[in-house]
């Protein structure tokens, strides 16, 4: 069946976006309260993922749930740019198309590797952990609750990123460059901002003053 779901999609116009994608089987399922909805993964990207369903989403966002490998599950925040009936065997199944709008950095960074092929990281002495969680994407979970939603709110108000939500993770990646001469916290920050079914993406500077100024450098 997901032969023929392959086919039938790939004879038609695909949305093309930055980043590595596979077609592939994996598990996925769609959330509906607390029960996972079965659905088939067809294609996965690293921003976009490709499903086939038999009781479709009822709206255009909806959380999922992946399984990369029988260790990794991931839970991502998507919205659904493309849907379309497939009868097949007198059954009707539906094709979904939908882009990531809320995804945990690692999770994110799981799913690149499931895409690109490549293996988990090393594990590492936990020093040398605790000092990676401190420089690297875990820079911005390390950050006050409030100074989070400063930084959310001065790259939405920019365009770089949708507006802060406390149901869902901001689809940012940030690292710590250091401190200024003048005693700023500088920090690098990767955003993705999903608008008119495409997916953008931005670098950009923030710094961060003792008192919890949040500044947009550029």
């Amino acid at each position: 069946m997901l032969n023929e779901l392959f086919k039938r999609f790939s004879s038609k116009p695909v949305e093309r976006r930055a980043g590595a994608r596979i077609r592939k089987k994996y598990p996925i399922a769609w959330v509906r309260g607390a029960e996972l909805v079965p659905a088939a993964g067809i294609e996965i990207g690293e921003t976009s993922v490709l499903f086939a369903v038999k009781t479709a989403p009822p709206g255009p966002k909806v959380d999922v749930v992946i399984e990369l490998d029988k260790q990794r599950r991931v839970r991502v925040r998507v919205v659904i740019v493309r849907s379309e009936p497939v009868p097949r065997e007198g059954v009707t199944w539906t094709l979904i198309a939908a882009t990531y709008e809320g995804i945990a950095a690692d999770d994110w960074d799981a799913i690149v590797r499931f895409c690109r092929d490549q293996p988990e990281p090393e594990n590492k002495a936990a020093g040398e952990l605790a000092t990676l969680a401190s420089t690297n994407d875990d820079a911005y979970r390390l950050l006050p609750l409030k100074i989070q939603q400063r930084v959310v709110e001065i790259l939405s108000r920019a365009g770089r990123l949708a507006p802060w939500d406390e149901h869902r993770s901001p689809l940012l990646r940030m690292t710590y460059a250091g401190v200024s001469r003048s005693g700023v916290h500088r920090l690098t920050v990767h955003s993705r901002l999903s608008q008119d079914a495409e997916v953008m993406f931005f670098d950009s500077i923030v710094t961060v003053d003792e008192a919890g100024n949040v500044v947009l450098e550029r």
